[in-house]
């Protein structure tokens, strides 16, 4: 019985048409032709794009936020945390100037028409050795990702059968020795160490590194409205996070308890979301079919189950593989961004999605929860 409970209430909700994106957010003061587009243009076998808000402005982001649509906030000067420029070379230029000449134009950029606001975007990003080892000796939580020597998938592949995982406390030298090793773009003369083992700085809570590093991520002010404010952002922090690596970083499909606010610091990252009745109807059958019997379904972030083994092949595949029985579901309800250096990502509350750290380069984020 409780497999037939599932199966029907599955049904059900992929059964819903998808989630009016365009119509929905049609409120927001958003330029029609750029907003729509991606929307109009979705066909079978694609997946539309996040939209994206014309600024950083408080009032409009609290619009976003009344409607509980996702949305890519644009990259802005005033808005870039220093953790940026101070943490990284950028592009293997100590000297590299964020805020000169941009390298990288997108099409949002030309259409808001805000060349106030233009940063010059790397193509790569690398630690700033002289930064970093002021903070070598502070512990933060790991996670140690090794492969079967035997096993002969590409780097990045999902091979769950041959991979172990491991979360361990230690000095965030570990991770810089780590990232340190010169990147090579050329699988045959990855070294066996990258084949076979990577370490991830997950879901580090802000609050345990010292000040002079949570100085350089401030509270967006989006999340801070000052106290005459009576717009629908409280303002109350529920945790915060640090996310560091090089790709291919991955964190399953999972929901949060809050909205959440996340930031790109350096390299680049795709983000997959679902509705929350979709990703709760999809999600559920993904684990029963794993697991027929199970009447519990535990939905926590990077949850270890998660994070290997036939949970970790199964939430990947049904997301991200094209050749997936859920693949035109995914198409059909889901949205996707890849956020680069300064941009932003909102997810409300319930959204259901899937990350991976991409392209060259190491990748960092941020982000909070709030309400």
């Amino acid at each position: 019985m409780p497999w037939l409970a599932l199966r029907t209430r599955a049904c059900s909700a992929l059964r819903r048409p998808p989630p009016t994106v365009a119509s929905s957010s049609s409120l927001l003061p958003v330029p029609r032709r750029r907003f729509g587009s991606s929307i109009a243009s979705h066909a079978k076998g694609t997946i539309r794009e996040v939209p994206i808000l014309p600024s950083r402005d408080t009032g409009v982001f609290e619009q976003a936020y009344k409607r509980n649509l996702p949305v890519r906030l644009p990259r802005s000067r005033t808005h870039l945390p220093p953790a940026c420029s101070k943490w990284f070379i950028h592009d293997g230029n100590p000297d590299f100037d964020l805020f000169g000449s941009p390298s990288v134009i997108t099409d949002g950029d030309v259409e808001e028409g805000r060349p106030g606001d233009w940063i010059n975007v790397p193509r790569s990003s690398e630690l700033r050795t002289s930064f970093w080892s002021e903070h070598e000796s502070t512990f933060v939580p790991l996670e140690i990702t090794t492969r079967d020597a035997l096993s002969v998938l590409p780097p990045g592949s999902i091979d769950a059968e041959n991979e172990g995982f491991e979360r361990i406390t230690a000095p965030l030298k570990i991770l810089i020795a780590y990232l340190a090793r010169p990147p090579t773009t050329n699988p045959t003369n990855t070294s066996q160490l990258d084949r076979d083992m990577s370490i991830y700085l997950a879901q580090c809570d802000l609050s345990s590194l010292p000040e002079s590093m949570q100085s350089d991520v401030p509270i967006p002010k989006l999340l801070r409205p000052p106290s005459s404010s009576r717009g629908t952002i409280k303002g109350d922090i529920y945790a915060s996070s640090l996310w560091l690596g090089r790709p291919p970083t991955y964190t399953p499909l999972h929901r949060d308890p809050n909205p959440n606010l996340f930031i790109q610091l350096a390299g680049q990252k795709t983000i997959r979301l679902l509705p929350p009745e979709i990703g709760d109807a999809l999600y559920h059958e993904v684990i029963t079919k794993l697991s027929p019997t199970s009447t519990s379904f535990s939905t926590a972030i990077r949850g270890e189950e998660m994070m290997v083994g036939p949970q970790k092949a199964a939430l990947h595949d049904a997301i991200w593989d094209p050749s997936s029985i859920y693949s035109d579901l995914v198409g059909v309800h889901g949205i996707q961004t890849t956020l680069r250096l300064g941009e932003a990502l909102f997810t409300p509350k319930g959204w259901w999605h899937s990350v991976k750290g991409v392209g060259d380069g190491v990748t960092a984020s941020v982000n909070w929860w709030f309400r």
